[in-house]
């Protein structure tokens, strides 16, 4: 029995930053079968896209369910937090991910201040792509303390990402 699971990414497809860090992320602390798991990202393309991408993950989902005898698909939504601590509109649209999340039953993984989970920084905008290409390219991920990544409440520089892929994918 396969599985896919479907990255709903705020970034686009010609940066890809996002993936480059959950993909890392993903060789680094679990075992992969490639033959029983397939990644799929689907492209928001900007901050809060995700109920405009309903008809491509539901696609995603049926022709996983045609071609894989038993495959599942789980959705994952991939959001960041941004100023969630001085920013109600950033709280309000927390919130209302949460629920979108809960009520199609899909995963909320959430970076706490973007980039900043992964680099201990800011980036730009235009500087992202780069950031996350320097950031494979120099295998940084050794260099992530894994406690980071399973925080179950929301502070500077953390995320719940091995909280959500330890559900699917085994730890190394």
């Amino acid at each position: 029995m396969g599985m896919q699971l479907i990255f709903v990414l705020e970034t686009n497809k010609k940066c890809k930053s996002d993936w480059i860090y959950i993909k890392d992320t993903i060789e680094y602390f679990y075992n992969i079968d490639a033959n029983n798991i397939k990644f799929t990202q689907v492209y928001m393309d900007g901050k809060g896209n995700f109920k405009n991408k309903q008809k491509e993950i539901n696609k995603n989902i049926d022709q996983y369910a045609k071609g894989a005898s038993n495959g599942n698909s789980k959705v994952i939504c991939c959001l960041d937090s941004d100023d969630y601590d001085i920013n109600m509109e950033a709280i309000k649209f927390l919130n209302e991910a949460f629920k979108f999340c809960n009520d199609n039953k899909y995963e909320l993984i959430w970076f706490c201040k973007d980039e900043r989970v992964y680099l201990r920084k800011k980036v730009v905008k235009d500087e992202k792509k780069k950031e996350a290409g320097k950031f494979k390219a120099n295998k940084t991920i050794r260099n992530i303390d894994a406690k980071n990544l399973v925080a179950s409440k929301y502070k500077d520089g953390t995320s719940n990402i091995l909280n959500i892929l330890d559900k699917y994918l085994e730890r190394k």
